[in-house]
């Protein structure tokens, strides 16, 4: 448990990312209000980053079951933009 001077000192913390971060501060929040495993996230920041680094084009998939993270995946796919069947 925590003591007193622990527990402000973590508090002046956040308050410090939040001002000089806020887009951590803010993942920070929502994991703190969801309760979302904090280590799937890097798998899925990883999986958009590949698909970036790629075609740029693709989805990435989270399976779950029964509550529990399975597969991350990520589909990379080629814009095409062509007709299927062309004119004789």
């Amino acid at each position: 448990m925590m003591s007193d001077d622990e527990k402000q000192n973590l508090e002046k913390y956040w308050d410090v990312v939040k001002k000089l971060e806020p887009e951590y501060y803010l993942v920070r929040l929502t994991l703190k209000e969801t309760h979302v495993n904090i280590m799937i996230l890097p798998k899925v920041i990883r999986a958009i980053y590949n698909l970036s680094i790629g075609t740029g084009y693709g989805k990435v998939i989270l399976s779950m079951t029964k509550g529990k993270i399975t597969h991350i995946e990520s589909k990379e796919t080629d814009q095409v933009n062509e007709d299927a069947v062309l004119d004789n």
